[in-house]
């Protein structure tokens, strides 16, 4: 039995401090926690009761219990002795089982009761806990209990390993001691601290959100302020055409050269937006092969010095003379390079230069791109390879584009297992661009060559060339550009009056929409596939569809190649020059098609 001393007696006075308790402990979980259920306040009001009745009962027990004397009522006060020790086990039961740590601490420091609760929130076991009570020092252990915290605080008990335990103390102070009660808040703190999280994320995404809307909005102001551009003067020009630029050849000259330039604009937005999609995807395919990456930049190099040269921009070139071997997709290298010299380029004042140079160092090839120019503000600098992304925020917009050259330098510097890196000192002091691509390892030369490879040519063939499209004018002009490379052309508008033409006069090669009405250029692939008689021609997909999914498609179709629209004309003439025919022409260069 556990034995207080003080100066309060009687079960009275054990009743009026245990309902006294009980209600304090409700009032301050209410206040730490609003939400908390009347029913678990009526819980935590009848344990704080039973447990404080405890400890009062406990107190009335000595302080009520004279010495004995012999008479006639001696076994009326045992009896009463009896039912009062009865009345504090049962107290002390509660207390002991209670939801909340309950601990009475002397006014020595010493402990003189403490539930499991409190135990299990103090990371101690009941024997250790017995032990240490009886040290000299057991009062700095529980300085947090002290009354000079306050009768309702928080607070937070560090325990032996480290670990940080958050608590709700409330205290009533006795003229023996201090009765605590603690609620342990870990569950409500790590909700808390949840909530708080969630709240920032949802902040944060909501604030992407906000920043991808805007960059949207600003993407497609510039898309059509890019699209109307080319489009403007392609317009000019065929009007000058119709109204007689034709007949002077300088005039028409100029004006051809007006709209082949623009298409060419025009078809590297389109390309450069549907690579960034691909990219993103994880659709887009390399053509890997042993690539002399110091040729290759070279002349990259060189086909940028017009452009350079148009701008007032000087260019300088410096690649080692030594081929530099890497695996990798010619036509996506020169699309790295091309896109930084193009940027270098555009950002540059006339009279500016920009140099273009290479090195290996540590088994990497470095290619770097340095401008005079613009110079980048150091707040864009970690955006700057995000799609849609650009210093430029004028209404002119001198330099133009999407937005989408870095981006895609990028991505297809990490396709090929390198990385792209940029540095400017702040605004009009330049640029540069680095791209690090890994060296492959040497190849054994091959012991032979067959002489067939080495063929340089063989006959050039008329082919009877069938154009299958919906669209009148695509279909025109696609039946005028293979006439003009020397072939016979037929057109059908449909897959089915396709079928009927072929079969009337067979045709070498069928250059075939896919979105056709009816018939999808897939169904003209698969039909001229299953007829004995039509199954040797060559079918070209030429299709707005050119992802790589379209390719798979068209190949599974039947279709021998794909084009993507609009054709190159010089590719389309190449693939047109290989076929069997009726009419053989003077020899040629062996075609790069298949």
């Amino acid at each position: 039995m556990i034995e207080f001393r003080g100066t309060r007696s009687g079960k009275a006075g054990a009743f009026a401090w245990a309902v006294a308790a009980g209600a304090a402990t409700s009032l301050v979980a209410r206040a730490a926690w609003p939400a908390v259920p009347a029913g678990a306040l009526l819980l935590i009001f009848i344990v704080t009761a039973a447990a404080a009745g405890a400890i009062a009962a406990a107190r009335s027990v000595h302080d009520a219990s004279p010495a004995p004397r012999m008479g006639g009522n001696l076994l009326g006060r045992q009896l009463a002795m009896s039912a009062r020790e009865a009345e504090v086990t049962r107290f002390q039961r509660c207390a002991q089982d209670a939801p909340i740590g309950i601990v009475f601490v002397g006014r020595d420091g010493a402990v003189r009761f403490a539930n499991d609760e409190y135990l299990r929130i103090i990371g101690r076991s009941r024997d250790t806990f017995v032990e240490e009570r009886f040290r000299p020092d057991t009062g700095a252990r529980i300085g947090w209990l002290r009354p000079e915290s306050g009768p309702r605080h928080e607070s937070e008990y560090i325990r032996e390993d480290g670990t940080r335990v958050p608590v709700l103390v409330a205290l009533s102070i006795e003229e023996d001691g201090v009765a605590a009660f603690i609620v342990d808040l870990s569950a409500e703190k790590a909700a808390q601290r949840a909530r708080d999280e969630s709240e920032a994320r949802h902040r944060a995404l909501a604030e992407k959100l906000e920043e991808a809307d805007r960059r949207k909005d600003e993407f497609l102001a510039v898309l059509s302020h890019e699209l109307r551009n080319p489009l403007a003067p392609i317009r000019n020009s065929v009007f000058l055409l119709r109204r007689g630029a034709s007949a002077d050849a300088a005039l028409r000259d100029r004006v051809l050269g007006v709209v082949e330039r623009q298409v060419e604009h025009l078809t590297r937005l389109v390309d450069d937006l549907l690579d960034v999609t691909r990219i993103t995807r994880g659709k887009i395919e390399l053509r890997r092969e042993r690539v002399d990456l110091a040729g290759l930049v070279r002349r990259t190099g060189d086909d940028h010095r017009p452009l350079a040269q148009e701008r007032g921009v000087e260019l300088t070139i410096e690649v080692p003379d030594a081929p530099v071997t890497i695996e990798g997709d010619p036509t996506r290298l020169m699309q790295i390079v091309g896109n930084l010299l193009q940027n270098a380029v555009k950002f540059s004042s006339r009279g500016g230069r920009v140099s273009l140079a290479m090195a290996v160092r540590d088994g990497n090839a470095e290619i770097r791109v340095r401008d005079e120019g613009a110079g980048i503000d150091a707040g864009l600098l970690e955006h700057l390879f995000q799609p849609f992304v650009q210093a430029e925020r004028t209404l002119a917009r001198s330099g133009g584009g999407l937005g989408l050259g870095l981006a895609l330098v990028k991505g297809l510097a990490e396709m090929h297992d390198g990385a792209v890196a940029v540095s400017s000192a702040g605004p009009g002091q330049g640029a540069e661009f680095t791209v690090s691509l890994p060296v492959a390892a040497p190849e054994r030369a091959p012991e032979h060559v067959r002489p067939e490879l080495l063929t340089t040519g063989r006959p050039r063939r008329v082919a009877r060339v069938l154009v299958v499209e919906d669209n009148p004018d695509v279909a025109s002009s696609l039946r005028d550009l293979v006439e003009a490379f020397g072939h016979e052309v037929d057109v059908a508008r449909s897959g089915d009056a396709a079928l009927a033409r072929a079969r009337q006069n067979p045709p070498d090669v069928v250059l075939c929409d896919i979105g056709l009405p009816g018939m999808s250029g897939y169904d003209v692939a698969r039909a001229f596939r299953g007829d004995p008689a039509l199954r040797h021609a060559r079918l070209v997909a030429v299709s707005g569809y050119a992802q790589a999914e379209d390719r798979r498609d068209a190949a599974e179709a039947g279709f021998d190649r794909h084009i993507a629209k609009p054709p190159d004309p010089n590719e389309l003439e190449r693939l047109l020059a290989w076929v069997p025919g009726a009419r053989d022409v003077a020899p040629a260069e062996p075609s790069a098609t298949r």
